[in-house]
């Protein structure tokens, strides 16, 4: 069988994994090529692409440093309404995001999104709850964000949430490319104009494409890659979120790219905004954390927190009342993580080191000079 290699966009540039390596153990250090400016359709194996996971990159940095300290890196988005100093937006997952949660990422510069697998008043009380004033003088409680379906009582579920002050709305679905999201965005901004909102969840960059010619603001990018999704055991559908947030960042227009699933490690969160995405999404790697919703279990003097997927059993079964038909989602127990100031002081810090080798002050700079090298994994490893 013939392979061809995947091209990358780095800055300006085109560059290719060239079949020359030099192998060490089980990881081939791949030489890069420039290989002017070709698409990624051009990369294909039998006809179809081939694609990257986070374990098959690795950063490169190529550029001098004249950063005096990571401190001097600043790595804010604007996203909507919100300035966010750290481009953390936490999951509308039963298990990651409640009112504590959304006030907790607000403080430290991040923002979360109220999960919907809740009746309506106890989802606007929480909206309400999530109002705090903060020192950060460009962020305040209309910022607040949280998630509606587009079926059901979604709107009632709007309309509730916008008289409470909510101005960013997540329409979270599975499958952001369907028409039902196309009808509900429109109902939405039938009601409201000063409404920000979130869309997807997509892995393609026509997917991408067709939701923001919709109009929608922001788009979660990534399926099935999450911790507790069994998408990809269930149906077969899945693309690695790194090979699906550089697809869809080559064809970003306004729409911001919310790299969504799969992160373990700050390294990831840098993966990702470094192919393109403008924030990162985090589930499970907040649901461990003392603000996620639910109480600590002590295993074995060992202490963890629940973490259900949107579509495991138990959480149809809370938030729809009856058996479910079918489950597309597991549950799990992740490590108590302490504080969620922990783990975004963490990732932050490590973003600014990453940006400090890239000689980046702005995440702008940041994918402007960025290289990668790709690796070759055995069987076994994520994503192979």
């Amino acid at each position: 069988m013939h392979y061809s290699y995947p091209e990358i966009r780095v800055g300006a540039a085109w560059w290719r994994r060239s079949p020359e390596a030099s192998h060490t153990g089980d990881v081939t250090s791949s030489i890069f090529q420039s290989s002017g400016d070709l698409g990624s359709r051009a990369n294909r194996v039998n006809g179809a692409p081939l694609a990257f996971d986070y374990d098959d990159i690795s950063l490169v940095p190529r550029i001098v440093s004249t950063l005096a300290h990571r401190l001097d890196a600043e790595p804010a988005v604007n996203f909507g309404p919100v300035r966010l100093a750290l481009p953390i937006i936490g999951a509308p997952m039963p298990d990651v995001c409640g009112a504590e949660m959304c006030r907790a990422l607000t403080a430290v510069g991040a923002a979360g999104l109220l999960h919907r697998f809740q009746p309506i008043a106890a989802q606007v009380e929480s909206a309400r709850g999530a109002n705090v004033v903060t020192t950060d003088a460009s962020q305040s409680s209309p910022d607040l964000g949280a998630a509606v379906g587009v079926t059901g009582d979604f709107h009632e579920r709007f309309s509730a949430l916008y008289e409470a002050g909510v101005r960013v709305f997540c329409l979270d679905t599975a499958n952001g490319a369907h028409v039902q999201v196309k009808a509900a965005m429109n109902w939405c901004r039938a009601q409201a104009r000063d409404i920000f909102v979130v869309a997807g969840n997509v892995a393609s960059a026509e997917a991408f494409s067709w939701l923001q010619d919709q109009g929608a603001d922001a788009i979660r990018v990534g399926i099935a890659g999450g911790s507790v999704c069994e998408t990809r055991t269930e149906t077969g559908v899945f693309v690695p979120t790194p090979y699906a947030v550089w697809e869809c960042a080559q064809v970003k227009h306004h729409a911001l790219v919310v790299g969504d699933s799969g992160v373990r490690t700050p390294a990831d969160f840098c993966k990702l905004l470094a192919l393109g995405a403008d924030a990162v999404m985090l589930g499970s790697a907040l649901a461990g954390t003392r603000e996620a919703p639910g109480r600590v279990i002590l295993v074995d003097r060992n202490k963890y927190k629940i973490m259900r997927g949107a579509a495991s059993f138990s959480v149809q079964q809370e938030f729809g009342g009856q058996q479910p038909e079918y489950v597309e989602g597991a549950e799990t127990m992740v490590p108590y993580k302490g504080s969620v100031v922990d783990v975004t002081s963490r990732y932050l810090a490590g973003l600014r080191s990453s940006m400090s080798y890239m000689n980046a002050r702005t995440l702008d700079e940041y994918r402007t000079n960025v290289d990668f090298v790709f690796h070759h994994y055995r069987a076994g490893a994520r994503g192979v």
